[in-house]
């Protein structure tokens, strides 16, 4: 099966081709660091990193680059509303984001590019758009993208027709009045005394929102991307605008081949945005719950879909984590006894089709859902087989293969393969758990609370972490 991509500029899904071969160009719209990161962000980023571990599983060669927008209106609205410098403030966050990043296992982009880094090549795009006459400069010292020159194109990626989106025009569309047409978007932006500013042809300013992309992805990967990505939020005006003016200053279509924007984030289905204030940072997620059941959570939905937030869901993905984590942890306690000939008890021909499976369902628009469901059919299977002896050790090695490979693809799975973290050296199955939850239940009854706490004390020896509330104990894995 030939892997299908959904392309938001066409609205269908479409077979990958890249543009040259097996290279893969991949842009990923980044943060804007004024803050830490809410677990919304984690859902995107988590998404785009298994995406781009699909692609080199596939034998693509990836280079993939995700901005950092260090220098922004919020950027420098959060650093006066605190008193900081603002580029102090966005290194700060820069660094939360690195940090949050390395421990959900998000892997770092080849290029981290930032905004303050590339304002020279900023300027120069600017420039050349104002000479092509894509773009006009006001008497205020902006610089505005003129969307009456391309009028045919607008809406080419949001698929709204021109009074639809004037209609909408609020979504983080810029409100000065010096603009000929409303939807006209800011290239460089005027800079007050108190802000970051640099000098230009137009007086001392700072670039608008959308310009940066453009000119940080054209140098890092070229002129055309073969995957531009990021939150379905981003499709209009930051996309869109995107398209306008690169392919008004390369004269090059399509800017980017394939458009993929993952699902929001919600809470009681409201989109989870720092704007409206209903967002949990990833680092307050990952003080109640470990890094592979965030992960899971996030992968157990389709990239496209939308995910639904809360403790319960969570609570529900670590459990179903740690269901397959504990199943590779029996497959490789197992390699050591098992038999060099002998019956594979059926595993060989099961390990065929949940290969088929995984690989089948991430070709379909890396439909991680669906290659996690096989993935639980396999591990039913491992288990029945594996309470009735052990399977030759060919079956087992294979087993371990297959799991250290999805291992690279999903970001969870490998240590337990390896050997290495609590779960893969020795760490207590789910049923060794209850049971000791049930002798320190015992414990307590009888008030012999010692026995209890020294219960408490070796479950967390093991990585186990208990919690009591009033609806009983609940347990999580370190």
């Amino acid at each position: 099966m030939a892997l299908k991509v959904y392309n938001t500029l066409s609205h269908e899904l479409e077979e990958f081709t890249p543009i040259s071969g097996r290279r893969v160009n991949m842009y990923i719209c980044g943060p804007t660091v004024y803050d830490h990161c809410h677990i919304g962000h984690a859902r995107s980023y988590v998404s785009f990193d298994v995406i781009r571990r699909y692609l080199l599983y596939k034998g693509y060669q990836v280079t993939y680059i995700s901005n950092l927008t260090d220098v922004d209106d919020k950027v420098i609205k959060r650093a006066k509303e605190v008193g900081e410098d603002a580029f102090v403030l966005s290194r700060r966050f820069t660094e939360s984001f690195f940090e949050d990043m390395k421990a959900l296992g998000v892997m770092k982009a080849d290029v981290h590019p930032k905004v303050t880094d590339h304002i020279p090549g900023i300027i120069d795009m600017v420039k050349a758009l104002v000479d092509k006459g894509f773009a006009y400069v006001t008497y205020k010292g902006n610089v505005y993208f003129d969307l009456k020159k391309v009028e045919d194109k607008i809406g080419v990626l949001s698929h709204q027709t021109l009074d639809a989106l004037v209609e909408g025009s609020g979504m983080r569309v810029e409100t000065e009045d010096d603009k000929n047409f409303e939807l006209d978007f800011a290239l460089w932006k005027r800079a007050e005394p108190d802000e970051p500013g640099w000098d230009s042809p137009w007086g001392r300013g700072r670039p608008g929102w959308h310009i940066e992309c453009s000119v940080m992805s054209m140098k890092y990967v070229g002129v055309q991307l073969d995957i531009h990505g990021g939150g379905l939020d981003l499709v209009f005006p930051h996309h869109e605008a995107e398209i306008l003016q690169s392919e008004s200053f390369t004269g090059k279509v399509p800017f980017a081949k394939y458009w993929m924007h993952n699902g929001f984030l919600t809470i009681n289905k409201e989109k989870m945005s720092k704007s409206l204030g209903n967002f949990f940072t990833i680092k307050e997620v990952l003080q109640k719950f470990p890094a592979k059941t965030i992960r899971f959570y996030i992968l157990n939905t389709q990239y496209r879909r939308p995910i639904d937030f809360s403790d319960a869901h969570l609570e529900e993905a670590g459990k179903s984590h740690d269901r397959i984590a504990n199943t590779i942890v029996k497959v490789r306690e197992a390699l050591p006894k098992a038999p060099e000939t002998g019956d594979d008890m059926g595993l060989a021909q099961a390990l065929v089709e949940a290969k088929k499976v995984f690989e089948d369902s991430m070709d379909d628009d890396f439909n991680t859902r669906e290659a996690l469901a096989g993935i639980f059919v396999l591990a039913r299977k491992i288990n029945e087989a594996l309470a009735n002896g052990t399977p030759n050790k060919k079956a087992v090695q294979d087993l371990l293969n297959f799991f250290t490979h999805i291992g690279d693809v999903f970001g969870m799975f490998k240590d337990e393969a390896s050997g290495k973290g609590v779960a893969g050296t020795g760490g207590p199955s789910d049923t060794e758990v209850e049971a000791l939850l049930k002798e320190r239940d015992g414990a307590r009854k009888v008030k012999d609370f010692k026995r209890a706490d020294a219960i408490r004390d070796h479950l967390k020896a093991m990585g186990i972490i208990l919690e009591d509330g009033k609806a009983g104990i609940k347990w999580r894995r370190a």
